[in-house]
């Protein structure tokens, strides 16, 4: 039934939901939920949030099954001005979508909620700082990171840099660069070490 038959039930029920959860990011809001994330466990260095994207579209993708079962390819997301029209429809909306969207709305404002607790010019600003040393990472570490599959479709086997599946893929290469950090860090250089890294791949500047 629809949630505005029963606002207070689907308040109170999208609060249980909530209270299950220490803390819940937001998938196109994703690095910003791991800076937050990062305060939250106390973690020491943003170098140990950095991941490299797996899955994304355009690329192959292959389940943990039997190695006969297929890659997968994954097709880019795309919207038809009536496929829009009816995301935006009331029936969407309210009779399909209500509740999600309630939930979905709910967890957005935790998440400001935490940021603003924090400190959200503070994490704006790591924010900024992370961005641009995934920027680096994913670069650095693109050639050194072996999916699943490869971009042909082809299954690799255990011939792959993934933890498990399609999990922790460049762990190693991550964890290089991070010790690397962590050696210039030693020498009070770290910060200026990602700064130089960054110009030097993007602002083709030495």
């Amino acid at each position: 039934q629809k949630i505005q038959q029963h606002p207070d039930f689907a308040t109170q029920l999208v609060q249980e939901i909530l209270d299950e959860y220490d803390f819940i990011a937001i998938t196109e809001r994703l690095d910003e939920s791991l800076v937050v994330l990062k305060h939250l466990l106390e973690l020491d260095s943003l170098e140990e949030i950095l991941y490299v994207s797996a899955k994304t579209a355009g690329s192959f993708n292959k389940g943990p099954y039997p190695q006969e079962e297929p890659c997968v390819y994954l097709i880019p997301s795309f919207v038809t001005p009536g496929m829009k029209d009816y995301f935006e429809s009331p029936s969407w909306t309210e009779q399909y979508m209500g509740m999600d969207l309630l939930l979905y709305k709910a967890a957005v404002q935790s998440l400001d909620n935490t940021i603003d607790a924090l400190g959200r010019e503070e994490i704006q600003l790591e924010v900024q700082e992370f961005n641009k040393m995934l920027s680096v990472a994913q670069t650095m570490c693109a050639n050194q990171t072996q999916f699943r599959c490869d971009k042909a479709g082809n299954f690799v086997g255990q011939n792959n840099t993934c933890l498990l599946w399609g999990v922790g893929c460049g762990h190693d290469c991550l964890e290089g660069l991070r010790n690397n950090s962590n050696n210039n860090n030693n020498n009070n250089n770290k910060d200026m070490d990602w700064d130089a890294m960054y110009k030097q791949l993007f602002l083709n500047e030495e």
